[in-house]
């Protein structure tokens, strides 16, 4: 017989991890809405996990209009804290001389935020099924 037990924290693990792409969702929207939501209908905002270059994101999952790197936000969630990197040029600064900045958000106050009533889970599940995974882009 299964040990109940191990059976039921299993599933408790599991209900700490959101949806990544939900995550994501809730990262384009916090970090720059009006861009996140203008690359999905345009069709041009996209998804992929397990950042796997050396580096700083290594690891990370991210969303991309798959343009310079200022056209990324990565992300890694770890129990209800998100870690957010992404590449923020200064005045006068290229992309290549901008620096990563890492933020840190928790899933409980991106909810409370973005996925509260029917309305805006209906609209964030939308935005879930727009993306398109990274090997989609040109």
């Amino acid at each position: 017989m299964p040990d109940s037990d191990k059976d039921s924290n299993e599933s408790d693990d599991d209900d700490n991890d959101e949806d990544t792409k939900l995550i994501g969702v809730f990262v384009g929207l916090l970090k720059s809405g009006d861009w996140f939501k203008d690359g999905l209908k345009d069709g041009h905002m996209y998804y992929g996990t397990d950042w796997d270059y050396k580096g700083p994101v290594d690891g990370y999952d991210y969303i991309t209009a798959n343009g310079d790197p200022t056209s990324y936000f990565w992300f890694k969630q770890d129990g209800d804290d998100i870690t957010v990197k992404f590449v923020n040029p200064g005045k006068g600064q290229s992309v290549a001389e901008a620096p990563m900045k890492t933020e840190h958000y928790t899933v409980s106050r991106l909810k409370q935020d973005y996925y509260v009533n029917s309305g805006q889970k209906q609209e964030v599940n939308g935005y879930v099924k727009a993306l398109k995974p990274v090997e989609d882009a040109n």
